[in-house]
């Protein structure tokens, strides 16, 4: 009962702390969520009709293992799979699911501190605080970081583990770590040089309970051994490796710790100067942090020693920082000297794969809460003092109302899609395409409804093999190809033909022409190039602004452009 009510009060405070996200389901924006949108699209479409062809996403023809080109967000795709029996719109099921982290993300948390011993009005504070925490909502765009639902089951377990020497609990944690690493690959990851300082703290001294806990540890890695396979599948032929300059970049500086995201209503302009591109913002409010400098002052005066489950705690949120920071310590641009996360980079090469370390934020905002939920409950306030508290708590998070530009919103489930893509669904099965334009990642403001990530979630409603795509790591052949796109509208049109030739050595079909992707002056030229390529392209149909073309081979002798 404790839970349907707990469960019920995230509810709410997620409608009402993302709104209007709640009422715009089936509306969707170019970039990172559509890619989203298009992953769960395939995953349940996969699993529906093909489980085997699950690795191989439709993007990025000719290629395979397709995605692993990025998080395959799986552990959060499975939240929806109920409501994937009654209907296929990928774009619903996206924003379903990114609701669904903040109300079982405040809901595990919950029980999470309950476990380690909250009264409810503090449990209840707990998960609140962590679900809409300012370091959680500044991912607000990103499935895969959202997808935290996980992880305060795996401490859950861990903790109850400890207590109590199951090895049932032990199994568990290592089952719900493979599923918040399915739900995001750097949560995985990070967790490997975070949690195992955490865990070693809680089970110093308890010897017997070492056996148990290193083959749970086998078991994750035999869990996640799946997804490492699909990754290295991937990237592999593109000898893709991150560098430390880029992982440098994307680590947070001593600044990153007083930001939060510029849609934050409360601290937005206070943190404006602290605020950078590249790092996420990792600014926990003041009410958690003040609620834990509390307990440890209260410690202090009392001479006392705390919990093995609050060190725990510690070590965890001070590993996260670490992580966070980065090889190189750094504040405003400015290095000051080598971080412990440089020697972790060098003697494990998987942390090699951390881009972002940033994103180990959410290991500092899980504690955080769970250590004030502590400091809270030890206080022991009255309900309506505990709720004051939370209210301000919460009053440090709110992003609602989200900006939602209108010139963003360029797909609506509700409303049928362009003719051209009904087209395409009646095609036989598998059939490769290409839409045009290709456009990079500055195609997201320039023509929103043309970018790749918009092609591939309306490849949804046709599951046809798109040339296109957009992910995390680009192949090297998909970036050549759409440089050579450009060859369409280049005066003359130089260099088109041979963008066909490579189009068709891949097994290209239809050429799908959208005439509202180009600006006038482009268009006036692919006017006057598409006459040179009849012998190249037959106009198949011809659907409002849309054209779609069959690829015809070279004709050996023909004029070359």
């Amino acid at each position: 009962m404790r839970s349907l009510r707990a469960l019920a009060l995230y509810a709410v405070l997620t409608v009402a702390l993302t709104w209007p996200l709640a009422f715009r389901l089936t509306i969707m924006d170019p970039g990172d969520s559509a890619f989203f949108a298009w992953v769960m699209g395939w995953e349940i479409h996969a699993l529906k009709t093909d489980p085997l062809r699950l690795p191989h996403g439709n993007i990025f023809h000719p290629l395979t293992y397709t995605l692993g080109m990025d998080e395959p967000v799986l552990g959060t795709t499975l939240l929806v799979l109920p409501l994937a029996v009654f209907t296929d719109d990928a774009v619903l099921l996206y924003n379903v699911a990114r609701l669904l982290t903040f109300v079982f993300s405040g809901l595990t948390a919950y029980w999470l501190a309950r476990q380690l011993g909250c009264s409810e009005g503090p449990a209840l504070f707990a998960g609140a605080a962590f679900a809409f925490s300012p370091i959680r909502t500044d991912q607000i765009a990103h499935l895969s970081t959202l997808g935290t639902q996980y992880l305060p089951l795996v401490l859950l377990f861990l903790h109850r583990f400890a207590a109590n020497g199951r090895s049932r609990d032990a199994f568990l944690a290592a089952l719900l770590f493979v599923l918040e690493a399915l739900a995001c690959g750097y949560h995985g990851v990070i967790a490997l040089a975070v949690l195992p300082l955490s865990a070693l703290v809680l089970l110093w001294g308890r010897w017997r309970l070492f056996p148990p806990a290193l083959l749970a540890t086998g078991v994750a890695a035999a869990g996640l051994l799946p997804l490492y396979l699909l990754h290295q599948a991937a990237l592999s032929p593109e000898r893709y490796a991150r560098g430390s300059e880029e992982t440098i970049f994307y680590a947070a500086g001593l600044e990153a710790f007083l930001a939060v995201s510029p849609w934050n209503r409360l601290w937005a302009g206070l943190t404006d100067p602290f605020r950078t591109i590249g790092p996420n913002n990792l600014f926990p409010g003041l009410v958690v942090p003040g609620l834990v400098l509390f307990a440890v002052l209260r410690f202090l005066r009392r001479k006392g020693a705390p919990s093995r489950d609050a060190v725990a705690l510690l070590v965890l949120a001070l590993g996260a920082i670490f992580v966070a920071l980065g090889p190189t310590i750094r504040v405003a641009g400015h290095d000051l000297f080598p971080g412990p996360f440089a020697l972790a980079r060098e003697l494990f090469p998987v942390f090699q794969k951390i881009r972002v370390t940033s994103r180990a934020g959410i290991f500092l905002a899980l504690p955080l809460v769970l250590l004030a939920a502590r400091a809270l409950d030890g206080l022991k306030l009255r309900p309506s003092r505990v709720a004051a508290l939370t209210a301000l708590a919460l009053l440090e998070t709110v992003v609602a109302p989200i900006p939602m530009p209108k010139w963003t919103q360029v797909i609506d489930t509700r409303q049928e899609p362009p003719p051209v893509y009904g087209w395409l669904a009646a095609q036989p099965e598998d059939t490769p395409i290409v839409h045009v334009p290709m456009l990079d990642i500055y195609g997201l403001e320039r023509r929103p409804a043309y970018h790749e990530s918009i092609y591939m979630v309306y490849s949804t409603r046709h599951w046809q093999r798109l040339v296109n795509g957009y992910a995390g790591i680009e192949p090297r052949h998909y970036v050549r190809l759409r440089e050579m796109s450009r060859s369409l509208h280049r005066p003359g049109g130089i260099g088109a033909e041979d963008f066909l030739d490579e189009l068709q050595a891949i097994g290209t079909r239809y050429l799908v022409l959208h005439r509202a992707g180009y600006g006038p002056i482009q268009w006036g030229r692919l006017e006057e190039v598409l006459p040179r390529l009849r012998s190249r392209l037959r106009e198949v149909a011809a659907l409002g602004g849309d054209t779609v073309f069959e690829l015809r081979p070279r004709v050996e002798g023909a004029a070359q452009h």
